[in-house]
């Protein structure tokens, strides 16, 4: 046995970055099927989807609360970075309105795992200080468009989130009927937010009743009974 401590540090770093490759796994292979079929997916297929077994998904997630909670704390926390990466845009009203997209694209594409955040996972710790921050780099980026007068005074982060979330819930039920939905309601958030400047024509076409009642079938009254 080699008591060399260099040498031994060389040996225990192929383990670390095995250990890092199956976290990497299980939290893609966890978002895909959370994605695909909701967050009732067990941790078994979740574990065989990674191609690791349930001991090696337990030692990095004691829960699949802890799992579930970890893919949130990590789309949030990438929304932080592109905000903040927004926030050194020499536009700032663009800035913010091509930050509030990138937010819609996510939680189209994660839908399931947001559908999770209601007030129970809020009070989880990392959820909860990645949500703070999500808000805190929202409410910078809405400060600065209003600085050079590009959105309106009385709005704040919150608004804004708001909005983001009935788009998104928007889309998932009429996406199917009207693909253009998604950027009209986005240009629809644009102008109820922007100063008359920063306006510009709805994208896409106005969604007619019929479809509307495709996209949420009235349920047929049940049978009578003889």
């Amino acid at each position: 046995m080699n008591d060399n401590p260099d040498i031994m540090e060389e040996e225990r770093r192929p383990l670390r970055a095995d250990a890092e490759r199956n976290r990497r796994r299980l939290l893609d292979a966890a978002t895909e099927v959370f994605c695909e079929r909701g967050l009732d997916v067990g941790v078994g297929e979740i574990a065989e989807r990674a191609g690791v077994g349930r001991a090696t998904l337990f030692r990095n997630f004691p829960s699949k609360e802890h799992l579930i909670a970890a893919i949130v704390v990590e789309r949030m926390r990438e929304s932080v970075n592109r905000g903040r990466a927004a926030l050194a845009s020499d536009d700032p009203g663009e800035a913010l309105f091509d930050a509030i997209e990138q937010v819609v694209g996510t939680k189209q594409t994660d839908l399931a795992l947001f559908d999770a955040l209601d007030e129970e996972w809020l009070t989880n710790d990392e959820i909860h200080a990645a949500h703070a921050e999500l808000l805190s780099t929202m409410d910078e980026l809405v400060r600065r468009a209003q600085e050079v007068g590009a959105v309106r005074t009385d709005v704040g982060a919150v608004d804004v989130l708001v909005m983001v979330k009935g788009v998104c819930e928007a889309a998932r039920s009429f996406q199917h009927v009207e693909p253009e939905l998604t950027a009209r309601q986005l240009d629809l958030v644009r102008a109820a937010l922007s100063t008359p400047s920063y306006q510009r024509p709805l994208r896409g076409k106005r969604a007619t009743i019929e479809q509307f009642e495709r996209a949420s079938p009235v349920a047929e009254p049940a049978s009578k009974t003889a």
